[in-house]
């Protein structure tokens, strides 16, 4: 299923607040609530600025499939990201801490090919992460203990350049999501949930070139409704459970402008329907309603701004800046599970050729993250915040052929 969280109070009563999606051995998420947008090494050093008009290699097709027709002949890459956050919760009536954050590796596959006219393509990502485990005795365990929800999505993409200037591209996903959540019941016992689900979407985009050096690019990426089914387990018992989970679409608006021989300048601005992830109903197998929560996400804005340095023909030097907004529109509404708070990102990285066939990029992300107050009055009170700031680092391997 992919979001939301599960939660038991003391007395045994099925509540929930919010799940969440988590990546293929995901951590804490890095973009807004809990997405992932790590599907890039090449767009790490960037801070993913202009992603989905910047066609340096095939990891386009996840921002833009559109911009697979700038890459020529076939390619192969295989990214990964290393997540290093540090998470500290303090309560404000104890001054009690915990740190629930987990270092995670986020994997990108990427082919690209041609047929005829058409640019195909096939990427193997992970949209959305998070894993959080908290102390078995700190403050909040009867709202969270643990959180690891796995998820991988499969993109087939095809594009096609319809004029001079313009391209446009099509893909399908299937994404498939495996959650598992513990929380306590009592000061020794706890219960678990565990479920997973399909679910299929797509993917649009155009590209447009306005000059010489410049392109537009404009993306689309549907919602994706999970059906999920699973199981509730607490003090020997268990029972079948289901849910209906809506996660955001997403739309993309990227510049790309070359300054002479050396430079390229990005900016991009993408928005985040975080609305469609409303409320989270849970249901036995029989239709009963255990659980109806809204968790009050608002729609949420991402904009960054890059550069890119064509240093000579074998080294090319990246750097860029972002903000990132949170969904969450305030303490009340924030869930343990889901610690999240806006972000700015500085970011750098570069691409060196090994040979005109195989080349590598590396990037290096500092997020830093506004303090997130929570303030929670059931099942028990939790109040208190949040520090979070995160390093990443990103490599990819890229071959033509």
């Amino acid at each position: 299923m992919t979001v939301k969280q599960f939660q038991l109070n003391p007395k045994g009563c099925l509540t929930l607040s919010m799940a969440l999606a988590c990546g293929l051995s995901a951590t804490v998420a890095q973009a807004s609530g809990f997405a992932l947008i790590e599907q890039s090494a090449s767009g790490q050093g960037l801070s993913y600025a202009g992603a989905a008009a910047n066609a340096e290699d095939a990891s386009v097709m996840w921002f833009n499939a559109a911009g697979l027709t700038e890459i020529q002949g076939s390619q192969g890459i295989v990214a990964a990201h290393v997540i290093l956050p540090k998470t500290k919760y303090t309560d404000s009536a104890t001054g009690n801490s915990d740190s629930p954050s987990t270092t995670g590796l986020v994997p990108n596959i990427y082919w690209k090919g041609q047929y005829g006219d058409y640019a195909l393509g096939f990427g193997v990502n992970v949209p959305y992460g998070q894993k959080l485990e908290y102390s078995d005795n700190w403050t909040g365990r009867y709202h969270a203990l643990k959180t690891d929800l796995k998820s991988v999505n499969l993109n087939a993409n095809v594009a096609k350049q319809l004029t001079s200037n313009t391209a446009f591209g099509f893909g399908l996903n299937a994404m498939q999501v495996d959650l598992e959540m513990t929380v306590g019941t009592s000061p020794t016992a706890e219960a678990t949930i565990k479920a997973d689900s399909w679910g299929y979407g797509y993917n649009v985009g155009f590209l447009s070139k306005f000059s010489a050096n410049g392109q537009v690019g404009l993306a689309y990426r549907s919602e994706v409704v999970q059906n999920a089914t699973g199981t509730f387990s607490s003090g020997g018992a268990s029972q079948k459970i289901t849910s209906d989970v809506t996660l955001p679409a997403t739309a993309s608006l990227s510049l790309s402008q070359g300054m002479g021989d050396k430079f390229t300048l990005l900016a991009d601005a993408t928005w985040t329907n975080w609305k469609a992830y409303d409320e989270l109903v849970i249901k036995t197998a029989s239709g009963a309603t255990l659980s109806e929560t809204n968790q009050n996400f608002k729609d949420s804005m991402r904009y960054s701004l890059g550069v890119i340095y064509a240093y000579n023909d074998k080294w090319k030097l990246r750097t860029g800046l972002a903000y990132d907004e949170t969904p969450v529109p305030d303490a009340e509404s924030r869930s343990p599970r889901t610690p999240d708070s806006n972000k700015t990102w500085v970011s750098v990285g570069f691409n060196y050729k090994f040979t005109p066939a195989m080349s590598m990029d590396f990037g290096y992300s500092h997020l830093f993250a506004d303090k997130a107050k929570i303030n929670k009055t059931a099942p028990t009170s939790l109040v208190g915040e949040y520090e979070t700031d995160v390093d990443i680092v990103s490599a990819q391997l890229v071959w033509n052929y």
